[in-house]
């Protein structure tokens, strides 16, 4: 399960597109949810290089493009969501409170690190901290 920002666009012409971005605002999956693309979409996005293969382009297509409606689903940066990932399930009422500290950028922070995080005790065998420690100390920041 990826933490990602969904983008909905619905087109004038017809059809319903589905860019899906990362935490780092890049592409990682493009759908069409409805119709299917025609050749001037075609055009539009392979060949004009309209293709938002980056968050920050697709954020404009609403300026630039009147024939586009885009609907943003924001990412899931819910405690549970994290908890489910974290893969140590104690003290969960303690975790859940200092989470609830965080702010969004920390809560960000915590989503990209983890993966390295868990690398890191893989290779050194090291012992996987509780949450609440892992938030408290802002472990996420850590270098290594």
């Amino acid at each position: 399960m990826a933490l990602e920002t969904t983008y909905t666009v619905k087109m004038k012409s017809g059809g319903v597109w589905q860019f899906k971005y990362n935490l780092k605002g890049v592409l990682i999956y493009f759908n069409v949810l409805e119709g299917d693309l025609i050749d001037k979409q075609e055009k539009f996005l392979y060949l004009d290089g309209k293709f938002p293969w980056k968050e920050e382009f697709i954020k404009k297509w609403s300026k630039l493009y009147p024939h586009a409606t885009v609907e943003v689903g924001e990412a899931d940066l819910s405690f549970d969501n994290f908890w489910k990932r974290y893969d140590l399930k104690v003290k969960k009422e303690n975790s859940e409170k200092a989470w609830n500290k965080l702010n969004d950028a920390d809560k960000i922070k915590c989503f990209l690190r983890l993966k390295k995080y868990n690398a890191i005790l893989t290779n050194t065998g090291q012992a996987k901290a509780h949450l609440v420690t892992w938030i408290n100390q802002k472990r996420f920041n850590d270098e290594d």
